[in-house]
């Protein structure tokens, strides 16, 4: 069949009715890499697909690695604080045996204290027993049941005699380390026994430190502190 071609357009519609001449064509006109690029792309693309999803799988296995990495600091971390839970009991029950050895030491020496702090004699050491007689006979309006509780368990509550031969007491709270709270109860008690009985009663404190805190009432001459000798706390 003869085809007449004048125009771009004749010739078109002639290619686009023939495929093999279409392809004559474009092996003609395009180079072979260029023929080849749809399926080397192709290639490309399914080998980047097969790369990126290795790369997913690396980092699934690193994440689960992360994981199991996580799960063993946390089992450290419980071990870590079932540790520090033990050292925090082993702290306090250790704090509560030196307190109470200084105390015991504290309690040798109230009367070396009470000669230090001027007194001529003491007199006695009063009991838990004395101080809840003290407090049923004395007026405690106004005073809360906790403060009266805390009185009642006072370290000691020295009478005494001093240099004028009068009757007077001194409020003691012993320490270890002497703290704020040592220093607020000695003087809260000493008021209460000047409240109690009308006789004057002094505020101590005993310990082999002293919080810096406290040295303040200390210089002041509000409050009296009778060192502890370290090695009077020293196992023989």
């Amino acid at each position: 069949m003869n085809t007449t071609i004048n125009t771009v357009e004749d010739i078109i519609r002639v290619v686009d009715a023939d495929p093999d001449l279409l392809e004559a064509l474009r092996a003609r006109l395009l180079t072979r890499e260029l023929l080849n690029m749809p399926q080397t792309l192709a290639d490309f693309i399914d080998t980047t697909n097969r790369r990126f999803e290795e790369v997913d799988r690396r980092f699934e296995e690193v994440d689960r690695r992360f994981e199991d990495v996580d799960r063993r600091f946390e089992d450290v971390d419980r071990r870590f604080d079932t540790v520090d839970g033990r050292l925090q009991r082993l702290e306090d029950r250790t704090g509560l045996l030196v307190g109470a050895h200084a105390r015991n030491e504290g309690l040798r020496e109230l009367v070396f204290l009470s000669r230090d702090m001027g007194m001529t004699r003491m007199q006695r050491l009063w009991s838990s027993e004395d101080i809840d007689a003290l407090i049923q006979a004395g007026d405690t309006t106004g005073i809360l049941s906790s403060d009266l509780r805390s009185f009642r368990r006072a370290d000691a509550i020295v009478e005494a005699t001093d240099d004028e031969g009068r009757t007077c007491y001194i409020a003691v709270e012993i320490s270890f380390t002497v703290d704020g709270r040592d220093t607020n109860r000695a003087i809260r008690n000493a008021a209460y026994i000047t409240r109690f009985t009308g006789k004057a009663a002094y505020p101590a404190v005993m310990g082999v430190h002293i919080d810096r805190r406290v040295r303040d009432a200390v210089e002041s001459g509000d409050l009296y502190w009778y060192p502890l000798a370290r090695q009077l706390l020293e196992v023989e």
